[in-house]
């Protein structure tokens, strides 16, 4: 004996339809983007110290601000250079 299951899709109005799921390429993509964005865990490591530095009042909030941009001015422009060559 099989049991039929019949469904039906009933659209409300003024609700948006659902999109549907991304495939396994876009979410692959989407996951290298996201990983490409995140620093390194080396540059975790000094962004943490720094902020602990700060925290713990061994330096001061504005130098600690002045120096985490200044690394990541220069590590976005030694990538760009790196693309370059």
């Amino acid at each position: 004996m099989t049991a039929q299951l019949r469904t039906t899709q009933i659209s409300l109005p003024g609700l948006p339809e659902l999109p549907e799921l991304p495939g396994r390429e876009n979410l692959t993509s989407t996951v290298t983007a996201v990983r490409s964005a995140l620093p390194s865990r080396d540059q975790l490591l000094f962004y943490s110290g720094l902020t602990a530095a700060a925290a713990l009042s061994v330096i001061e909030w504005p130098v600690a601000a002045a120096i985490g941009i200044g690394a990541a001015v220069v590590r976005r422009s030694a990538n760009q250079d790196h693309e370059q060559a």
